[in-house]
């Protein structure tokens, strides 16, 4: 699915370079190809990223810098320098956690498709509505992998998010003190890089801020009803089986982070 992903995403890179309004944007484009490429190269070297990772690292960066600039880049360049620093820490085995650590296609994708699409809206419509559905995502993806990884260090007192039984550090849809004061800080961070690059009133950052912190919860929720009970969906009108995995819930909460954004920001207008 991740290779679709990017076969698809390309052919829209090459049609958005080709209709670009002006020709800053097409060297936006051509220097998001050049930088997205070899950071992800880098990454890959440095045992982060699998080569389906890198491949779709260098998609995504390069729409990430050819129409949201480098300020938008900077943040999930934060994002990723981050989750890379805090992901595998708990786990023993050294060599079990480099394999943890090398982020896959579908991760890629997971938590880069929706910050891409409210990318894509942003232009077309040319409003920061969309930009603050952008980061939002971001802020979702930080607080999620902050809170699953740093709280996973908690020895004790983790939870189910929807009955509140103990479980152990780890499980699928388990909160903790410790992980959530994690997500806070993620969505809260997340939320000071954008009101920082952008300029943007501080009511802007209670949205990124909120919209991350309850995507994060969501997370928390689906990993509790799907992942825990390898349960799965079927699309009634073509009879399609849908398994819901780690990737899959990501994808959806950072979507309902972003959604939740837009929302709010309507709201308080």
């Amino acid at each position: 699915m991740h290779r679709k992903l990017n076969a698809l995403f390309i052919f829209l890179l090459v049609v958005v370079f080709i209709t670009a309004a002006n020709t800053v944007q097409q060297w936006n484009i051509l220097l998001g190809v050049l930088l997205s490429t070899a950071f992800a190269l880098v990454a890959f070297l440095f045992q982060r990223l699998t080569l389906d990772g890198m491949f779709a690292t260098a998609v995504v960066g390069t729409f990430i810098f050819g129409l949201g600039g480098l300020s938008i880049a900077l943040v999930v360049l934060f994002f990723f320098v981050s989750s890379a620093l805090v992901t595998g820490r708990w786990i023993p085995d050294l060599e079990e956690s480099a394999q943890q650590v090398r982020r896959d296609g579908f991760q890629v994708w997971a938590n880069g498709f929706w910050l891409i699409v409210c990318l894509v809206l942003a232009v077309i419509f040319n409003t920061e509505l969309f930009l603050l559905g952008a980061l939002a995502a971001i802020a979702t993806a930080t607080a999620d992998t902050w809170a699953t990884e740093l709280g996973s260090l908690a020895p004790q007192s983790t939870y189910l998010i929807t009955n509140f039984q103990t479980v152990s550090p780890g499980t699928d849809g388990g909160i903790s003190l410790r992980g959530t004061t994690a997500a806070l800080a993620g969505a809260a961070t997340i939320g000071s890089a954008g009101l920082y690059v952008f300029s943007l009133h501080f009511y802007i950052f209670i949205v990124i801020f909120t919209a991350g912190f309850l995507g994060c919860v969501l997370d928390s929720y689906f990993g509790a009803i799907f992942q825990r009970n390898n349960r799965s969906v079927t699309l009634p009108a073509w009879d399609i089986k849908i398994s819901i995995d780690n990737n899959l819930v990501n994808g959806i909460s950072t979507g309902a982070g972003a959604l939740l954004a837009v929302i709010i920001k309507l709201l308080l207008v």
